[in-house]
């Protein structure tokens, strides 16, 4: 049997980062795959950025759906981001995500593990 979830009525919740916030879209207990960690929609407010992290042995993409910014890795390599834009994230790469535009950034994140 398949599922269905609206949108509207995923509750926003905060994230393991000081600032921002997001929906779980997809969390890894509603799949039987072994590989998929989660799909969440992250809110990040203007002016402020999710620190350095990483995800272990996780790779995550991150597609842009609003706002503009800079994503950093620990390397000091640096990207901007528009609306549209696809980031993939290998397994354990520390990243950031900063918002230095004047709206809210939103993301789509789809996290799956990597063997």
């Amino acid at each position: 049997m398949f599922s269905k979830k609206n949108f509207q009525d995923i509750p926003i919740e905060g994230t393991s980062h000081i600032s921002g916030s997001r929906k779980i879209i997809t969390a890894k207990e509603e799949t039987t795959s072994k590989y998929f960690e989660a799909h969440t929609y992250g809110y990040l407010p203007s002016g402020v950025k999710w620190e350095m992290h990483e995800h272990d042995n996780i790779v995550e993409i991150c597609v842009v759906t609003k706002g503009r910014g800079i994503i950093r890795d620990f390397q000091g390599n640096e990207e901007i981001f528009v609306v549209g834009d696809r980031f993939i994230f290998p397994p354990n790469t520390k990243h950031e995500i900063e918002n230095n535009s004047t709206e809210e950034a939103e993301f789509y994140f789809f996290r799956f593990k990597d063997q």
